[in-house]
Parts: structure tokens; C-alpha cells; sequence
């Protein structure tokens, strides 16, 4: 069916056994949605020495789940880009590094900086229908040599966690979608189906957690009585106060709008939970269209995505309210008129002042890069972003984008189009500057391209494969070093 064969192909580009994206680009201190879109970045404190050091501040680093191969990348992007360092999290060891047999994919996924801690989730530790969030101490990243492996044996051991990290145990299928509050707690969207079902029916949840009470999180269904919200991906902050939070529900072909209760930042975890109330939107075109990704606009509503493997995208201008502003728009230029699958977008330019917002946005097969969309009533592709030459399109396809607080540089995570499992690891990361001088005539371009992972690539050592880059996170760092 066209349904499950999009799923194939562009939902399991993730991992073969596995996921989805959230950057998607969250910034350190929540001030921006989980997954992509950019707000303005809030510097995190510094550390003295290690993967978190900062001498000239600020610093800018992007993290990178390679949701496949268990590891998470952190690069320099400050000026001359680098590797400063690697995670390694493969927690159910595989010495062959496919992870592919049984339950060995332990599958990193969504993260979030702050303060004091890396918080990763883990999609699949202790199993692959149970998740953990774990939050390292930025501390215990001080003597990590440049270019070094943070080693699993360094905070793991006999099935325990160790050196300060925390685990806590979400008891739920792929809750891997973080979203950083400005209050501090963490937002965490819950999948809540085994991505190689058919049909995924079960309505998904959002789960609040307290840093200062890990494991006393409270739960939302998002079973809502006017369009139940199922196989929940991206969580996207609509507002910068994060009050309003956005949901794609690929499961039920619709969108959910959640708002915060006044009291969420102090009541209890359970309590904030339960003070959400929300509304949803059924989009149609159930078993037909994939509903993976939402995008704040900048004036409170968002963009919703939706792919299909023989007709053009559909894009959505959605209110706050969950009520459409237009039909969707569905139009292609010619020199895009192959387009069919989208992936994650990023805000490059917020609604208002007599402008309409528009985004990034990163596209798959047939049509491998990255497209410019402008809103209204209907939104519209209208151009496509030039100068990404080094972008591989005959092995690669762009998953995850993210911009930098000021919107003036993007990340692209890009890999095997579809079975990434049996790919030779060359997946790609790439930095760029962004020149938007003629993006009033949808124009624009990426310059000074970078493959961050290019040097580092050994296709004999599975610790340097990139097989699904799909999860980026821009952070700015202080001082400390």
C-alpha cells in the first residue's frame, strides 16, 4: 500500500528498526521548539575544560544523533568547524555495529543542553518497547580530549548507570521527542507505536519532567475527542513563552495544539500535566498522506507538512486554535515539479510587519535537498536552496534541518534514502552560512559548506559511521575555559 511504502522509505531512513526526528534545532535553554525551528539562543554556562569548554565565548556546537549507530557527535562550529568530541551510547553492545539484530539498536535520539546536563533520550534502553531519559553532567565531560570518546564504560556498567548520570525509566514505546520548557523542565513526546506496524492506532502522550524530581513526571493523553492524536512526532514551540506547543500526528494524518497551563512552570510534574488542554485537526487522507512535521511560523500558528510518494506535498497554515487559515497549498515551480517528500522544516523568517513567514525545508526522493516555502493562507514551494554541490544526492537524502539563533547559518543531516541499515556509513553533516539577500524573491543560498564528518569517516570502524543523522541540536556555550 502507498502508505506503508512511504513509511519504508521515508520513515525508516531513521533506523531499520526504529525512529523518527525531533531539532530538530533546540537551542540550549528551551527558548526554542524541539526539533528545527530557531528562536533566539540563550548561552548555557561554561565548563573549565572538555567537550563543553569555552574560552572565547561564545561557542557555538551542534549535536548530532546518529540515531542508527548509537553515538552522539558534538562538533565546533564556532569559526573553522571540528569534531570537539563523541558520546558513545551503545548500551546493549554490538561489536559489528549494524544494530540491526534483536533489540541491540539502543537508539539515541532527542536532546536538549542546559546548565548542567546533556539530556538524551534513548529510544530503546532497556528494550525496544520502553525508553529512558538520561541526563549526563556537563561536569563529567571535563577531561575529554579533543576529538575524544566519551566510552560507554565511563558511565555504564553491569546494567548500571554510573559517574553522576541519571536514568529515568519512561516506560512508554519511542518517548524520544524532547522539547526544553524556559522554566527548566523537559517536554517529552511519546510515539507510542512500533514504527514496523502497518497502521499505528495508539493515541500518543506528553510527559512533563522535573529535573529536580526525575521520577515523579506527569502524563497528557493525547486521545482528544475532536482528532485523536496518533503516532505523535515533533514537538514545536509556538511562542517563545513555549505556552502553546505543537504536535504532527502522523498515525492520524492530523495536528494537535497543546497549551500550558499558567501554573506549569511550579506546580507539580502530575499537576502540570494535568492542567494541558488541547485541540486538534484532523488533515485527511488517512492510510494515504505521512504527518511528520510541524513548524512554528512566528506569529503563533505553524506550518503542518504532509508527503505522499505520488502526488506533491501538502502544506498547512494552521492558527493556534487548530483551525486552518486556507486550503492547502499544493503547487510546484517547474524546476521542482518532481517534489514529493518532505521532511523537516526550519523558520528562516517569522510572519509580520506586512511579510509572510518562510522556512527551510529539507527534502527526500525523488528530488534530494532543500526547498524554500512561503506562507499565507496557503502555503507554497516557491525555490529551492542553491550551493549545496557537496550534498551526495546519488547516496544521500536530506532528514533533519536546523538553523542557528540567528538564523544565519543551517544544519543538514542527511543519509541513506532508504535502508540505511545496509549502507557503508558515509551519511552526511552539513554546516553552512546562509545568504538571504534575495529571499523576498524566494532566493537564497548556502555558502561556505562544510561536511563535518567527512574527515572522520573510516568505513572499517562503525564508531565513525553516519547512517541516520537525524536528529540536530544548534547550542551556544559561555565561558569557562
Amino acid at each position: 500500500m502507498v502508505r506503508r511504502a512511504l513509511r519504508t522509505i521515508c520513515g525508516l531512513s531513521l533506523a531499520v528498526v526504529g525512529c523518527l526526528p525531533d531539532n530538530p534545532s533546540v537551542d540550549t535553554d528551551a527558548t526554542s521548539n524541539a526539533s528545527g525551528t530557531t528562536a533566539a539562543t540563550d548561552p548555557t554556562g561554561g565548563a573549565a575544560g572538555g567537550l563543553f569548554a569555552c574560552a572565547a565565548p561564545p561557542c557555538t556546537v551542534l549535536l548530532v544523533s546518529q540515531t542508527l549507530d548509537d553515538r552522539i557527535d558534538v562538533f565546533d562550529v564556532t569559526a573553522e568547524p571540528y569534531l570537539r568530541g563523541r558520546i558513545a551510547t551503545d548500551l546493549k553492545p554490538d561489536a559489528t555495529g549494524a544494530q540491526t539484530m534483536g533489540n541491540l539498536l539502543d537508539e539515541p535520539y532527542g536532546l536538549a543542553l542546559d546548565k548542567d546536563y546533556l539530556w538524551a533520550a534513548i529510544g530503546h534502553y532497556p528494550d525496544t518497547d520502553r525508553g529512558s531519559l538520561l541526563a549526563f553532567p556537563r561536569a563529567g565531560f571535563a577531561d575529554l580530549a579533543s576529538g575524544g570518546v566519551f566510552d560507554e564504560s565511563l558511565y555504564f556498567q553491569s546494567g548500571n548507570f554510573t559517574a553522576g548520570v541519571q536514568s529515568v525509566s519512561l516506560e512508554r514505546r519511542e518517548a524520544i521527542f524532547l522539547l526544553p520548557h524556559p522554566s527548566g523542565r523537559l517536554l517529552v513526546g511519546v510515539f507510542a507505536n512500533d514504527i514496523r506496524a502497518t497502521d499505528w492506532t495508539s493515541p500518543s502522550e506528553l510527559l512533563v519532567v522535573d529535573p529536580a524530581d526525575l521520577q515523579s513526571f506527569g502524563a497528557f493523553s493525547l486521545d482528544l475527542a475532536m482528532a485523536p492524536c496518533k503516532g505523535g512526532w515533533r514537538l514545536e514551540a509556538l511562542d517563545a513563552s513555549a505556552s502553546k506547543i505543537g504536535v504532527a500526528c502522523d498515525g492520524s494524518e492530523s495536528i494537535a495544539v497543546l497549551t500550558l497551563p499558567g501554573d506549569f512552570a511550579t506546580a507539580a510534574a502530575a499537576d502540570a500535566a494535568a492542567g494541558i488542554t488541547a485541540c486538534g485537526l484532523d488533515l485527511g487522507g488517512a492510510g494515504i498522506w505521512s504527518t511528520q512535521f510541524v513548524a512554528a511560523d512566528g506569529a503563533g500558528g505553524l506550518l503542518a507538512v504532509q508527503s505522499q510518494l505520488i502526488d506533491p506535498p501538502r502544506l498547512w497554515s494552521i492558527g493556534s486554535d487548530c483551525a486552518p487559515r486556507g486550503a492547502p497549498g499544493s503547487d510546484l515551480p517547474p524546476e521542482l515539479s518532481t517534489l514529493r517528500l518532505l521532511r523537516e522544516p526550519a523558520l528562516v523568517r517569522p510572519g509580520g510587519g506586512g511579510k509572510d513567514p518562510m522556512w527551510l525545508v529539507a527534502a527526500g526522493l525523488p528530488a534530494p535537498g532543500v526547498v524554500l516555502v512561503r506562507g499565507g493562507a496557503s502555503p507554497a514551494i516557491c525555490g529551492a536552496l542553491n550551493g549545496l554541490d557537496i550534498l551526495d544526492t546519488a547516496e544521500n537524502a536530506p532528514w533533519a534541518l536546523t538553523l542557528d539563533g540567528a538564523r544565519a547559518h543551517v544544519a543538514i543531516g542527511a543519509g541513506p534514502a532508504s535502508n540505511p541499515e545496509l549502507a557503508d556509513g558515509k551519511g552526511q553533516v552539513l554546516w553552512a552560512s546562509l545568504d538571504l539577500a534575495g529571499l523576498d524573491n524566494c532566493e537564497a543560498a548556502a555558502t561556505s559548506v562544510v561536511d563535518l564528518g567527512a574527515s572522520a569517516f573510516l568505513a572499517a570502524d562503525p564508531h565513525t559511521w553516519m547512517r541516520a543523522p537525524n536528529v540536530l541540536v544548534v547550542a551556544e556555550l559561555e565561558g569557562g575555559g
